[in-house]
């Protein structure tokens, strides 16, 4: 044995690092920063939408809080018109999330893949109507498409956070690897009975789309 690590250096050498290195990434708890209230603007445009007013959103009232895994650090709600509809908009800004929906929306559909959709570009999020009203769910992404449950959450977290540089941070134990943070965004759509010509799902989902681009540009910093 001893003749082998004579004539195998390099292997020793290696061994030992790949020994250092495993220990200190096992060993290092990296430090969790803390996520400060996000000012959430007074006014966002939506285009061919027609802006009414916005309001704080408080954490008492959050719909089913257990619904949604994280601590919620602010909230904002936004209100919009067209002709006969309006559309609410709550923002909630979550922390230390798993950005995870599904129990909230079996909450209210008893089901979760009857009403999840996807667009390309966009992303997954969940749709559905009752009546002269629709609602759409989704967890807005620091990067990314938006998600729905925890595993769509995951992968994106994964691809992104990877790319984005935060591996260093992690490596130096100064922050953790992936961003654990989601804005979960409530659309809620409502029509008079008689503008049967408004489709609401499709005026959710185009709605959607822009809001969520709007977004991609403006999510919250850590710095």
């Amino acid at each position: 044995m001893i003749r082998w690590f004579r004539q195998n250096p390099l292997a020793v050498i290696w061994g030992m690092t790949v020994l250092v290195w495993g220990v200190a990434i096992a060993s290092f708890q990296p430090q969790i920063p803390s996520v400060a209230p996000y000012p959430f603007p007074q006014v966002i445009p939506l285009a061919d939408w027609t802006f009414a007013d916005s309001q704080p959103l408080t954490p008492d009232q959050t719909p089913y809080p257990q619904g949604i895994p994280g601590d919620m650090v602010s909230g904002q709600r936004y209100h919009y018109r067209q002709d006969d509809t309006d559309l609410q908009i709550e923002m909630r800004y979550f922390a230390h999330t798993n950005g995870d929906l599904k129990a909230l929306i079996k909450h209210q559909t008893g089901s979760l893949g009857t009403v999840l959709h996807s667009v390309e570009g966009v992303g997954n999020f969940s749709l559905f109507t009752q009546g002269s009203e629709g609602q759409l769910d989704a967890c807005i992404n620091p990067r990314g498409t938006s998600t729905v449950t925890s595993d769509q959450f995951k992968r994106n977290r994964t691809l992104y956070d990877w790319q984005s540089g935060r591996f260093l941070g992690w490596i130096v134990g100064q922050a953790p690897l992936h961003d654990n943070r989601c804005l979960w965004a409530r659309m809620i759509l409502s029509t008079s009975v008689d503008a049967t010509s408004v489709d609401l799902p499709q005026t959710l989902t185009t709605a959607w789309g822009k809001w969520h681009q709007w977004w991609q540009h403006h999510f919250p910093s850590l710095a």
